[in-house]
């Protein structure tokens, strides 16, 4: 059986780390407008004005404790499967380019991805990765290895969201910020919304 996250607490995570002392009111769209169509989670206003949009994506991997579920006590469980990590990812960030496009279609205002990880083994190298397609070793090297999804599969999908920011669910900590250069003016914008420094955003 799979395991839903808990939405409410990753959404008030969510609001305490990234947006909370910035002057900022993050509003849920109706459950009209839900029903309606494809939305983000959150339109972001300052001073009344929507300054930007937001979407909450939760990233889990259940596939080992579905597997013990499904045998009996005391039998093996698992196999061998394909890493789902980049899909994964991947496909988060392809809804959620759809989801922005319902009602920020003329990026008028910036587009902010923030992930929640329960998928125990990911992390935010593994959104950079997915995002660039390259390996970042410790030495600063880089080395080609998901192209396929980062140029294929959601090539135009990640130039339509502004920021991405993983949170780590279990430590309930931050672990990196990602920009979209290709829309500077966004870049500096977010940075003022949430008080970030751009120079030390990795990019």
């Amino acid at each position: 059986m799979s395991r839903v996250p808990d939405e409410e607490a990753d959404l008030e995570l969510v609001e305490e780390l990234v947006f909370s002392g910035r002057g900022l009111v993050l509003e849920r769209f109706s459950h009209a407008e839900t029903v309606a169509g494809r939305t983000p989670d959150y339109r972001i206003l300052r001073n009344g004005a929507v300054v930007a949009f937001s979407e909450v994506k939760s990233p889990r991997d259940d596939w080992l404790d579905n597997q013990i579920e499904l045998v009996p006590a005391g039998a093996i469980a698992g196999g061998a499967r394909a890493d789902p990590t980049f899909n994964r990812i991947a496909r988060h960030v392809e809804k959620a380019a759809s989801q922005f496009d319902a009602v920020n279609a003329d990026r008028t205002v910036p587009n902010i991805l923030v992930f929640v990880n329960h998928a125990d083994g990911t992390g935010f190298g593994d959104l950079r990765e997915t995002l660039t397609g390259m390996f970042h070793a410790v030495s600063g090297e880089h080395f080609p290895t998901v192209r396929h999804i980062s140029e294929g599969r959601i090539g135009e999908a990640r130039t339509r969201i502004d920021l991405y920011v993983w949170i780590d669910r279990k430590t309930r900590r931050i672990q990196g910020y990602l920009f979209n250069d290709l829309a500077p003016e966004h870049v500096e914008g977010v940075c003022d919304l949430l008080g970030l420094d751009s120079k030390s955003i990795r990019r």
